[in-house]
């Protein structure tokens, strides 16, 4: 039974750490009652060469809990004009990114969005949805971008003998741009 449960988080914190977005919700389309004329997206435009480092802490069954703190892949992110919005901006990456947002004057609004995967690995069959909120983006400072996301979400599984599972998934995510 322990074994089972292991080797559940530890597929989980692998494929969490590893997945691509599939899909993106909470389209952020307003441009917060800011003057459009005067906003300026050139501070964020570019390629980023961005590392990613993840403080996050599964719990099971609010009993166990289990801190996940890694630096991940470094990617290449790009932030690019949305020619469909005034002010908008598209953030792409290497790695599946695909998020949307808005400059206004007090900085970027991303979209929240929800990273959905299934896990169907030894015998452990799970879904998992992480839901990423971004704070307001400051322009780059010394050419580099940098912000801090929320993570937060859950998993359930059934577990031979054990039975029905549940885990919730907190913490942070932080970028920080190393080359523009």
């Amino acid at each position: 039974m322990k074994k089972t449960l292991i080797t559940f988080l530890a597929v989980a914190t692998m494929l969490f750490c590893g997945c691509e977005k599939d899909d993106v919700v909470n389209p952020n389309d307003d441009n917060h009652g800011n003057d459009p004329a005067g906003i300026d997206l050139t501070p964020y435009l570019g390629k980023y060469l961005m590392t990613r480092k993840a403080e996050l802490t599964l719990n099971v069954l609010n009993m166990f809990q289990f801190p996940l703190d890694r630096d991940l892949n470094i990617e290449v992110v790009t932030v690019a004009e949305d020619p469909t919005q005034e002010n908008g901006i598209i953030m792409t990456s290497n790695d599946g990114m695909y998020l949307r947002g808005v400059v206004d004057t007090l900085g970027l609004h991303l979209q929240n969005d929800t990273i959905a995967f299934a896990v169907d690995t030894l015998g452990v069959n799970a879904s998992i949805n992480v839901t990423m909120t971004h704070p307001t983006i400051a322009p780059r400072s010394n050419g580099a971008l940098d912000w801090t996301s929320t993570a937060s979400g859950t998993a359930t599984t059934t577990l031979p003998i054990v039975g029905p599972v549940s885990v919730t998934i907190t913490g942070n995510l932080h970028y920080h741009s190393v080359l523009n």
